[in-house]
């Protein structure tokens, strides 16, 4: 891991978030499984935290009906949060996509006052504007995280499901979007999360530039894709 720290560092490069890997399996009624799972967590938090501080990312998983999974997931944050301040990482709980597979969707609305019941500077939201364009306002996503806003997804979508296409490839308003980002007081970096077959050097620059140009002028926002 050090050895790749100084690799991307020479490039001049910068690991702006690291995303974690954590499923379902984390918030189990079988209590053998969510400590497996969240043990293999903290070992890829431990290998990540050269890339530290910077927002660790994890996705909301309390998408049941039944509440006991809440009360776990609800414990796994409590411990990630733990271990995110020891790291130097703030964990950034992820706005969840409107899904046929989830048994409930978990709204914006939710996920910020999940967070804000931590009252902990190492647990903050990662707003995805792909997840949460699908069933919400954009504007009104914001609004409900505004202050606690810790890292941003962004990418494009057809409308109907998320797909992680490159800015400029779908329907979403991405400069608007930024421009409301931006409103909630939101400062930091945008993620560029776009899913592509063959993600080369120059793969990479075209979707930079795309996005950059998308929002150019808005806040000198587009410096920190």
């Amino acid at each position: 891991m050090k050895q790749r720290l100084t690799e991307i560092r020479e490039i001049g490069l910068k690991v702006w978030a690291v995303h974690g890997t954590m499923k379902s399996e984390a918030i189990s009624l079988d209590a053998d499984i969510r400590k497996y799972a969240l043990e293999t967590e903290f070992v890829r938090m431990q290998d990540a935290a050269a890339f530290a501080p910077c927002p660790y990312v994890i996705h909301y998983l309390d998408r049941f009906i039944n509440t006991e999974y809440g009360k776990q997931f609800s414990d796994v944050v409590e411990q990630l949060r733990v271990k995110c301040a020891e790291l130097g990482f703030v964990l950034a709980i992820e706005t969840a996509p409107y899904s046929k597979y989830d048994e409930r969707y978990a709204d914006s609305l939710e996920i910020a006052g999940f967070v804000r019941s931590f009252h902990s500077p190492y647990v903050q939201v990662t707003v995805d504007i792909n997840n949460s364009s699908l069933k919400e306002d954009l504007k009104q996503v914001c609004e409900n995280c505004c202050g606690i806003i810790g890292n941003v997804h962004i990418s494009d979508n057809r409308g109907g499901r998320e797909q992680h296409l490159v800015p400029g490839c779908g329907h979403l308003n991405i400069r608007r979007a930024v421009e409301m980002l931006i409103a909630a007081d939101y400062e930091g970096p945008c993620n560029l999360e776009c899913h592509h077959i063959n993600p080369t050097t120059e793969v990479l620059k075209m979707i930079k530039e795309t996005t950059e140009e998308i929002c150019k002028g808005i806040n000198n926002g587009s410096d920190s894709m």
